[in-house]
Parts: C-alpha cells; structure tokens; sequence
C-alpha cells in the first residue's frame, strides 16, 4: 500500500514547486497556501487509516497460505483421485487437476526416448500416457483442461558419398542406378533444420470416466527434396472412450516397432503412414499385461503410375472405399506384439478409356521385446498386395497397383525389419538396424522401377542431459531394379536436438 500514500505526497511537492513563484507575491497568498497544504496532510491520514483498516479486514477472512514458490520449484498437485501429480516450473498456485484428467494408471509400454520420438505421439489405450506424473502439463485456469507444449530443434548435417537421390532423407529406393539421371553424381554436403518438430497437447475429463486427449505435431517436411522449411501437419486427432478421429499413425503401423535411428526416414521396410481416420479400440483383457483388439477406417489415396503407356490418356486414380485395418494387440512388461490386416480397394478411370478396379490387402507381424536394463529389440514383418503405400521405401512410387497385359493388378510387396538398441552407459546408446525390401512389380512399369532394397545402419548417441542430445550414424543403401541395374548408397548423418520438454 505505499505507492498509494506516496503518489498524493509526490503530487503536493509537485504542486508546491509549481506555484512557488506565485507564493512569493505576497503573505497572504502564502498562507492560503499553508492551509491547502494542512488540508491535503489531513486527507492523506484519514485515507491510510481507512487502507490500514481494509488490510485488516483481508487478514482475518483470508486463511493462511504458503509462500510462493519460486521459477524453479515443483509444487505437488493432489487431485480428486488421490494420486499426486508434480507440475514443474510453475511460479503460481495450483488448483487440484480434475480427476479424469489424471491417469488412473500408465501405459506398460516402455518411454524408449528414442531419437526420432514417436512414442510421445502415438494413441494409447484409455489415453494411459507413458509418464504418469504429467511433466510439463499446465493446467488453464477457471477450466477443467490441462495442455502441454513440445517440441524440439533439430539439425542435421549430412554427408552423402555420391548422390543418393535425396537430399535429407535416406531413402533406398530414391538411388539412381546406371541409366538414370544423377546415377554418376559424386560426393555432397548438406546442413537442414527440417526435422525441428511444434506440438501441443491437451487433456480434459469428459463424462463416463474418461478422458479427452488432443494431440497436435507439425514440422518442416512438407517437401523432402528442398532446403526450404515448409511446415507440415504430422498429428492432429482426438481420442476419448477409445474412438479416434483425426490424422495420426495409420493403424496398420506399429510406433513403438520403430528402431532408434538417427535418420529421420527410418528403415526402407518400416510400415510408416499417417493419415486421417476414425479408430476404436476396444480392451479384452486388463491385467498385468494388456491385450485389445482395433478397428479403423482410414483415407484412401491408391499410388498407382497412370502416366505409363499402358494406360489410355486422360486416366486418373479414384478412391471409391476408405482403407480398413483390423487388428490385435499384446501390452508386457517384457514388450509387446501387434497384428494387423489392410483391405483396400485400388481404381482407376478414364474419359475415353476402361474402368478397372482391384481388391489390395496386407498382413503385418511387429513387436518389441525389452532386454536387461534399457535394451530392445524390434522386428516387423509386413506382406501383401496393393499396400506398398504404406511401406517407407516403395511409399509414393505408383507401386500399388499397375496394368499387367490390359489388367489391373495389385502388386505384391515383402517387406522385413529388424533393429536391436543397446545402452553402453546412462548417457551413451547405440542401435544397429537393417531392412529388406522385394517388390514382384510387372514389366509394364518399366526397366527402371524397383525389384529390392537394402537398408542398413549403426549409430552412436550421446544424451547428456533431459533436453540435449547428439548422434552421428552410418547408412549403407542398395537399390535393385527390374532391368537388374544396381547401386550402392554411403551416408553419414551428425545430429544435433534440443527438447523443449522431457
């Protein structure tokens, strides 16, 4: 309450300089002056009597509180479940976090904290999160939503022996092989940021003793081919009672099979496709371990190369049905397994020419078994026809489905994963990861279009502290082609991450 009795006192001084001049006019002047002056003092006491008297009357309703905490300290939340919940970094009271909004238990799958990161963004059953405590959650004031901010900057400087068909992505079968422009290009460098990744998520209680989980994650890899930054959607979905809808991983592909690699693609045979869709995952047992079974319906987008001479001019895709996936899931202390089936349907049409259509489908097999202390180890088995869309290395490449003497066909597709992590120390860790690729594509679609990859890589990483860490790590790469021309692919990556939470 000073600054209140200090402003009327600074404004008499003022006032008193002011008219200074005036006051040596004459004495009578000056004692009128005088008299302001008793008055003004006389007002000033009866007003801080009266804030006195106010500041007493707010000591006696007001109970006792806490000092405040500092910037730095964790103050402890009890909400309504009984469960204590610690919100790092607040410099403000906390009101108890609604009890929906606090999970009654965590996932039981291992947080890997692996360098890509996508376990952080994957959906979990009953929105169970992998950290129980909530670290860097917030609650809003006034609301019965909590939100957290994430994300990381990133840089990657690359070093590619010879061309390897793109710039900032290692992928396989991008390589150009002898006959194909680029296939003769030599040694390059290049420096990029586009893998610095945003995310925000938000939690809230919702009716029937659930809870609301929206996700959000954007980064700068809308064109893989370029030096520009441009943003990206990766995720943006909510979940609750177990139904989804929104973009996030396809449910054909399994996040937590993906090994620790440095590389931003990952393996030419991981299954990694997001998309929008609406899942529903419905628990079957509920135990020490887990299991639950999964539908969804996803977007359709069938690749399929129309500008191939087989085709009549004018031929585009059409997408007459969404994707369906079906599948199962096994949750242990000792890791986890997933199946999963992929049915599509694969067409095309044309003004002045047929109409074709073809049914596509897809078995995987993936999982991750924890070892000792930190280690893991992870596999994926994927085969089918018409799913190449959703395999990393043939993703993109009109490898779905092609016309095979007048008729349609899917194409069949093998894809085998395996990667193993092992933890040297605390803050040191390596994986080793390899990946196999066999496309049985017609020779419709030319001597250049892809037969098998090869994929194969070993890192080092170094995680010092919470929020930095660094790896450099060595890929090999071979692109097979129909005709059988072949190359090989050297790269090595250095990376460099900041976590704004973790």
């Amino acid at each position: 309450m000073k600054p209140l009795v200090a402003f009327p006192t600074l404004t008499a001084f003022v006032f008193i300089a002011t008219l200074s001049p005036a006051l040596a006019e004459s004495d009578s002047q000056m004692e009128e002056m005088r008299a302001t002056i008793r008055e003004m003092k006389h007002a000033m006491a009866a007003q801080n009597a009266r804030i006195a008297s106010l500041e007493k009357q707010l000591q006696q309703r007001a109970p006792s509180a806490p000092a405040p905490a500092s910037a730095s300290t964790s103050r402890p939340v009890a909400p309504a479940s009984g469960r204590s919940v610690t919100v790092v970094g607040l410099n403000m009271p906390v009101s108890e976090l609604p009890a929906n909004a606090v999970p009654k238990e965590r996932s039981v799958i291992r947080d890997a904290d692996d360098f890509n990161d996508l376990q952080q963004a994957a959906p979990r059953l009953n929105n169970a999160p992998l950290d129980p405590s909530l670290k860097g959650f917030v609650p809003i004031p006034g609301t019965d939503t909590m939100f957290k901010i994430g994300g990381s900057a990133r840089i990657d400087s690359i070093v590619d022996f010879a061309n390897n068909g793109n710039p900032n992505l290692f992928i396989p079968s991008s390589i150009p092989v002898p006959g194909e422009q680029g296939a003769k290009g030599g040694e390059r460098t290049t420096m990029e940021t586009k893998g610095t990744r945003l995310s925000l998520e938000l939690r809230r209680p919702v009716p029937f003793d659930s809870t609301l989980r929206i996700y959000t994650e954007y980064d700068f890899f809308d064109d893989s081919t370029s030096n520009t930054m441009k943003l990206r959607v990766r995720h943006f979905y909510g979940q609750a009672w177990n139904f989804l809808i929104g973009q996030t991983f396809s449910a054909f592909m399994d996040p937590d099979a993906f090994p620790d690699v440095v590389d931003y693609q990952g393996p030419n045979s991981i299954l990694n496709r997001r998309q929008p869709q609406i899942r529903y995952t419905q628990p079957i047992y509920n135990g020490a371990s887990k299991v639950n079974l999964f539908a969804s319906i996803e977007q359709p987008d069938g690749n399929i190369d129309t500008s191939n001479d087989e085709f009549a001019s004018g031929s585009t895709v059409v997408n007459h049905t969404p994707d369906g996936v079906l599948g199962f899931r096994w949750e242990g202390i000792r890791g986890h397994i997933q199946g999963s089936g992929l049915f599509r349907e694969l067409s095309f049409e044309s003004d002045h020419g047929p109409r074709q259509n073809v049914f596509g489908w897809g078995t995987s097999l993936s999982g991750a078994l924890n070892l000792f202390e930190k280690d893991k180890l992870t596999g994926q088995v994927t085969y089918g026809e018409g799913d190449a869309r959703y395999i990393n290395d043939t993703s993109g490449n009109g490898l779905d489905a092609a016309l095979d003497h007048g008729q349609l066909r899917a194409i069949p597709v093998f894809a085998a994963m395996a990667g193993y992590t092992h933890h040297w120390s605390e803050h040191w860790r390596s994986t080793i990861s390899g990946g196999y690729v066999h496309v049985e594509a017609p020779e419709s679609l030319g001597a250049f279009a892809t037969d098998k990859t090869i994929y194969a890589s070993a890192n080092l990483m170094w995680h010092p502290t919470a929020s930095f860490r660094m790896g450099i790590e060595y890929l090999y790469g071979r692109n097979e082609t129909l005709d059988h021309s072949e190359r090989d692919a050297h790269r090595l990556d250095f990376v460099l991450r900041y976590d704004l939470v973790r």
